[in-house]
């Protein structure tokens, strides 16, 4: 911004260089009017000069005034320029303080800054949520270890505090019969006016569900390849030692390792179906799909394998392709997983039925067989991986316990939904339903039971 003192100071013509050339010039011709009559010069001589002197006079003040107006006018539209600058500025500013407040607010995580007398400087609404904290009350100025009764996170800020160090733990909280696990992060804020401590809050009870639902996995899918791996083992054993006294135990024997050499190959394979399945639309081709020649190619596959287990297999066709929305492979697999499962649990005598139905924007497949039925306190378990209802050892030994887990995700991929209907004695009835072509997702469904209805997260 430029120096207003210039209007005043300076070598200008208002200047006090200018100013005292002025007053010189003024007394030099007030000595010389009062000199011309002592020198004897008319009256009107006198009266020339005074005029003249004055008129010089008015014509210097005027050309100072100017000069000074335009002086004022430059300084005042610079001055205009500076103001626009510094409100362009502080309209900047504002605008990144209010992003950066939107965005502390719309953290999923919290965020607390304390003092190092650890008063509460700000919070984000996620860590008074996370902290179990009245959102109504006014929080900043409140010390934090009054609000916070939990020892190990004060012990945790504190220790930071002290060492000047980042310091971070899992710390639990305890909200009536809820325990929360909270990743709690101190990190040490060091400027040159202040020194403050920002706690960073992230809700671990999903990790945590995550990770023992991954334990459990490999612990069931150890279980399953433990036991057909033993059974292995222990055939052959027992065929090297019958081979030569019994040479037809010893067949029997190696068909028994044959067939569990191929419950493990179908095992192999519907873990890798399930991995695909849970990997969502990422591996899928979804295109036009006619249904019904993937449930003919399907019911054709089983056939055979339902003849040879004394049951009768009905495909109910129709008229139309029914085209939906899907990967071929994973539709087909739908099919596959539905059927078998069918046939695996439907006693010899029995039935199945196989149909499509049209929708409001989907198609339904339907898989009715007479099978031994499903309690319904096993109805919301049966997607679950390696979980089996049947207490039928040879039912159970057959299936793998992935069937149905991978029929809720790859149907979960396709954006449909997946529900059953069963009673025990008086058979099942799932049903799939997948979008059409003209439709790609429709809301979680209400699954269908013998009694009442069960939500079922697919």
């Amino acid at each position: 911004m430029p120096d207003l003192s210039t209007v005043t100071t300076g070598t200008g013509p208002n200047s006090p260089g200018s100013r005292s050339l002025s007053r010189w010039n003024l007394i030099a011709a007030g000595v010389f009017l009062l000199a011309l009559p002592l020198m004897g010069a008319p009256a009107w001589l006198v009266a020339i000069v005074a005029v003249a002197a004055i008129v010089l006079m008015a014509r210097r003040y005027n050309d100072q005034r100017e000069d000074l107006i335009d002086q004022i006018h430059q300084t005042q539209g610079e001055s205009k320029r500076e103001v626009a600058l510094w409100r362009a500025d502080l309209k900047s500013l504002e605008s990144q303080s209010r992003l950066g407040a939107s965005a502390l607010l719309q953290l999923i995580d919290g965020v607390v800054v304390l003092s190092t007398d650890l008063s509460i400087l700000l919070i984000n609404p996620s860590a008074i949520n996370l902290l179990g904290m009245k959102a109504k009350e006014s929080l900043p100025g409140r010390r934090f270890d009054e609000m916070v009764r939990n020892p190990p996170m004060v012990k945790l800020i504190r220790a930071a505090i002290n060492e000047r160090h980042a310091q971070e733990s899992v710390i639990e909280f305890q909200f009536g019969k809820i325990v929360r696990p909270l990743r709690v992060r101190a990190d040490v804020i060091n400027d040159e006016d202040s020194f403050k401590v920002q706690l960073s809050l992230r809700d671990e009870t999903e990790a945590r569900q995550i990770e023992g639902m991954r334990r459990e996995f490999v612990a069931n899918v150890s279980h399953e390849l433990k036991t057909p791996l033993a059974a292995i083992k222990g055939y052959a054993e027992t065929v090297e030692l019958a081979a030569a006294d019994d040479p037809d135990m010893a067949i029997h024997f190696m068909n028994q390792i044959v067939t569990q050499c191929h419950r493990l190959e179908r095992l192999i394979s519907d873990m890798m179906q399930l991995a695909r399945a849970q990997s969502g639309k990422a591996l899928m081709k979804l295109s036009s799909v006619p249904m019904r020649d993937i449930v003919a190619e399907s019911v054709r596959t089983y056939e055979p394998v339902a003849i040879a287990s004394g049951l009768t297999l009905t495909w109910h066709e129709i008229d139309g392709p029914a085209k939906v929305l899907a990967d071929p492979e994973a539709a087909l697999t739908i099919c596959n997983n539905l059927i078998g499962n069918a046939i695996r649990y439907t006693p010899r005598g029995g039935r199945i039925d196989v149909s499509l139905q049209p929708g409001h924007g989907h198609w339904t497949l339907i898989v009715q067989d007479t099978g031994v039925g499903i309690p319904e306190q096993d109805q919301t378990k049966i997607f679950e991986r390696f979980y089996r209802a049947s207490r039928n050892a040879e039912m159970t030994n057959s299936s793998t316990g992935l069937g149905l887990a991978i029929v809720k995700n790859l149907t979960a991929s396709l954006d449909g939904h997946v529900s059953v209907q069963s009673a025990p004695g008086k058979g099942s009835t799932f049903r799939v339903e997948l979008p059409a072509v003209e439709f790609k997702a429709r809301p979680l469904p209400i699954v269908e039971t013998a009694t009442s209805p069960v939500q079922v997260n697919v």
